[in-house]
């Protein structure tokens, strides 16, 4: 119940926050690198896309809520003779704080920060067993969990070059909770535009 009320409040400073000239919707797309935070696991390659709302509250501060879909991929080959592979689609709402710097006329730097809740909406896992010498494995299959054990959160932070219309960001998550799928760290780049 708990994480269906932060997800609700997250979702509401959406759209409660009255528009002013300053605030302006966007899109953001780009690569990330996930990891378990587990013993023997290896950098995977993933991606993201969707949208952004840009709230000027006042001087340089602004917040930044988001709505992202990204896929996430974890591997672990440990010298044990098991080898773990588990993949998930998200649907993410990070909501950051963002520090405006002006470098120029035409740049601007940001700092981000925040909270963010994720939604594991499916995904596949397949493991493999070397440690009786012949290969045992199962097929890779969808993983299936409580609806609860979906939900991750975490924080994330990064900083992100805008020029124009045009957003240019590198950043970083990680994942506060153990369970189910043990915690994780993510690292990013991408682009954007706002319109």
């Amino acid at each position: 119940m708990k994480i269906k009320q932060i997800l609700l409040c997250m979702l509401l400073a959406c759209f409660v926050v009255p528009a002013s000239a300053q605030n302006r919707w966007g899109i953001v797309g780009g690569g990330l690198f996930s990891k378990s935070m587990s013993k023997d696991a290896h950098f995977s390659l993933g991606g993201y896309a969707g949208g952004t709302y840009d709230i000027h509250i006042e001087n340089s501060w602004y917040v930044q809520p988001q709505l992202l879909f990204a896929y996430e991929e974890f591997r672990t080959k440990s010298e044990l003779g098991t080898d773990f592979f588990f993949s998930k689609f998200n649907l993410e709402l990070p909501v950051l704080a963002s520090y405006q710097i002006a470098i120029n006329n035409k740049w601007n730097l940001r700092i981000n920060a925040g909270p963010y809740l994720s939604y594991a909406m499916f995904g596949r896992d397949k493991s493999i067993d070397y440690a009786y010498g012949g290969e045992m494995h199962s097929s890779l299959g969808w993983w299936h969990q409580d609806f609860p054990d979906h939900f991750t959160y975490g924080g994330k932070a990064g900083i992100s070059l805008e020029s124009d219309h045009f957003i240019y960001t590198i950043g970083g998550k990680c994942s506060l909770r153990k369970k189910p799928f043990g915690r994780s760290v993510s690292l990013s780049a991408g682009v954007g535009y706002k319109f």
